[in-house]
């Protein structure tokens, strides 16, 4: 680690080497940030970390396991890891000296680190993925519940001295709280996620869906369960893949599963062998959905659900992509997938608004002089 440069942690209250939205997104700032600061990313794991060999200059500090992973366990003892995950992480944070901690989304571990803050004098940036007291609420979870969970995230607003929003609609929420805010969106990098496209022939066509899809999880839970339900609504000539881990599985001709894919490099030749990819949501997140983004960025049409959209600003229904309520989706696909012409002016449309509003070109200078300001 150069100790000529700003120390930079990243703390996130997951495993560095594990696939979601949270990752991916620290994964992107990492593309960013990597070789301009001295970052080290914070991580929750049981086993060492192999992801520095993707970035020989950044260090991995793995703490142990993560309050995530048991969401099917007692109060008391849900509450037993976030303790432990608050000490672990108020051990790291006195142990070293930083510069700055980019907090990634992290409620349940801001305690802990707005304590070490004040001893340490470092800087705390907190990146706003979306209104966590919306989704809350959006799950069902009311009283008790849904107050503390709002009362925690005004409080990390309000105590952070800058908050990263990733989408407007959060910004907008958010800076009645704390003025110190800019908009740094989810980006892609465009090179990687590239657009050299390969439909399929006009007599069939490869439909996705990109998971995870666990169970536990109401949101992919319904996802999936829309896709079973449906099934023989669509076209007889229509297949789809099921892209990444998946809980439930189904014998069925007509679907296929890809399992957890270990690399970017094989999901995104998942995308591009896409005709299209189906992006259903029944229970919403209040931040923008990479499985949207990603595909888009492939050229490959995306249809989607009305509340796979919020967050996502600058992205046009029925120009850059294919918006229908769950009910009528199956009866829309069948109509509009076949027909090229269309598909093809989707197509250009998405790659178009990706590279100019979701692209890491489009939007690494804003995210470095957020950082560089703090040097």
């Amino acid at each position: 680690m150069n100790v000529n440069k700003t120390k930079i942690a990243i703390v996130l209250m997951d495993d560095i080497e594990v696939s979601n939205g949270t990752v991916v997104r620290v994964d992107h700032l990492l593309e960013v940030l990597h070789d301009k600061f001295a970052i080290t990313v914070i991580s929750c794991s049981e086993k060492d970390s192999t992801y520095s060999e993707r970035w020989n200059d950044v260090r991995v500090i793995n703490v142990g396991t993560t309050p995530l992973r048991y969401r099917s366990v007692r109060f008391l003892m849900k509450l037993y890891y976030i303790l432990l995950w608050n000490l672990s992480l108020l051990k790291v944070l006195l142990k070293n000296r930083f510069d700055v901690v980019l907090c990634a989304y992290d409620l349940l571990g801001f305690p802990g680190l707005y304590l070490a803050s004040k001893v340490k004098k470092f800087k705390v940036i907190y990146e706003a993925h979306s209104i966590m007291a919306m989704d809350v609420e959006e799950k069902g979870y009311t009283g008790i519940v849904l107050k503390l969970v709002a009362e925690l995230e005004k409080f990390i607003i309000r105590h952070s001295d800058f908050v990263i929003a990733l989408s407007i609609n959060t910004m907008e929420f958010f800076e009645r709280y704390n003025p110190n805010m800019d908009l740094a969106p989810v980006f892609i990098d465009t090179d990687i996620f590239h657009s050299n496209h390969k439909p399929s022939d006009q007599d069939k066509k490869l439909i996705g869906l990109i998971g995870p899809f666990r169970t536990n999880n109401l949101r992919q839970k319904h996802t999936l369960e829309s896709l079973y339900t449906q099934i023989d609504k669509f076209d007889s000539r229509i297949r789809f893949l099921v892209i990444g881990l998946c809980d439930n599985r189904i014998e069925h001709p007509r679907i296929k599963y890809t399992g957890y894919l270990n690399s970017v490099e094989k999901y995104v030749d998942c995308l591009l062998s896409l005709d299209a990819v189906l992006v259903i949501e029944t229970v919403a997140s209040s931040g923008p959905l990479n499985k949207v983004i990603e595909p888009m960025s492939c050229s490959v049409p995306v249809f989607a659900t009305p509340k796979a959209m919020i967050g996502l600003y600058w992205i046009e229904p029925g120009h850059d992509l294919l918006v229908f309520e769950k009910s009528a989706m199956a009866s829309q696909i069948n109509e509009l997938i076949f027909n090229d012409v269309k598909m093809n002016e989707i197509s250009k449309n998405a790659r178009e608004k990706i590279e100019r509003y979701y692209s890491k070109k489009a939007n690494q200078e804003k995210l470095l002089r957020i950082l560089q300001s703090f040097t």
